[in-house]
């Protein structure tokens, strides 16, 4: 099976919360969800927050503020370039690892991942968000990267599969509708050593469950994205 890149993420690990089956789910959660995750760079911060919020991020990301400013500097000469997709998806491997090694190394456990969505589910993506009836600026980071089409070389770095649907920017996944109870319910669900459903298969069969119209969960069309992980150097 081959994925087509999705692009890259800084993500920062979370404590598993109550809501969620501590019988499946492992204690540290990792997910491209923002409902779940943080990513770095908050861009919000950037373009539309306030001087109190930024400085609350500057504290919180523990670099000085002239650091700041370069990091702002950074994100908008590399927007303009197409070389950030708005929210804080980063299109290469490489400039993840740049932000990070640049930016946020002394911060411990954030981690550099990658989502792909296996190609034959491509078109399928496209139609649901109309992606090829819309220009370039239309179009959401995510799209303008999987218009790419570049495929996931080192497929030897998949962690598994991460139930996602996408809505305008922003990824909901599974866990954020407490869905592992409903795949626990209807077949022998489980998550590997990563945290993350290990094959694309039972990936499938859970996606079948979630866009079922009479579960009640957000208004999305369930995909199976393939999870990579990378060493920050």
């Amino acid at each position: 099976m081959k994925f087509i890149s999705g692009g890259y993420y800084i993500v920062a690990p979370t404590m598993r919360q109550e809501y969620m089956y501590k019988e499946i789910i492992p204690e540290k959660v990792i997910s491209v969800s923002e409902c779940i995750c943080d990513i770095h760079p908050e861009i919000n911060v950037f373009w539309s927050g306030s001087k109190e919020n930024k400085l609350k991020y500057i504290k919180e990301v523990n670099i000085s503020e002239d650091k700041y400013k370069e990091m702002e500097k950074w994100i908008q000469d590399h927007f303009d370039l197409k070389e950030f997709e708005y929210p804080q998806i980063f299109p290469s491997l490489n400039l993840a690892k740049e932000f990070y090694c640049t930016f946020l190394n002394h911060i411990q456990d954030l981690r550099i991942i990658g989502f792909g969505l296996p190609s034959n589910y491509l078109e399928s993506f496209f139609d649901e968000e109309g992606t090829l009836n819309k220009t370039t600026e239309d179009r959401t980071g995510l799209e303008n990267i999987l218009m790419k089409k570049d495929f996931i070389d080192d497929v030897t770095s998949i962690k598994g599969f991460e139930i996602l649907g996408y809505e305008t920017n922003i990824f909901h996944s599974y866990l954020c509708n407490g869905l592992e109870k409903d795949f626990k319910n209807q077949f022998d669900f489980s998550l590997n050593e990563n945290g993350f459903v290990s094959s694309l298969e039972e990936a499938e069969k859970c996606c079948d469950i979630a866009n079922d119209e009479e579960l009640g969960t957000e208004d999305v069309f369930w995909l199976p994205w393939a999870i990579f992980e990378y060493e920050p150097y």
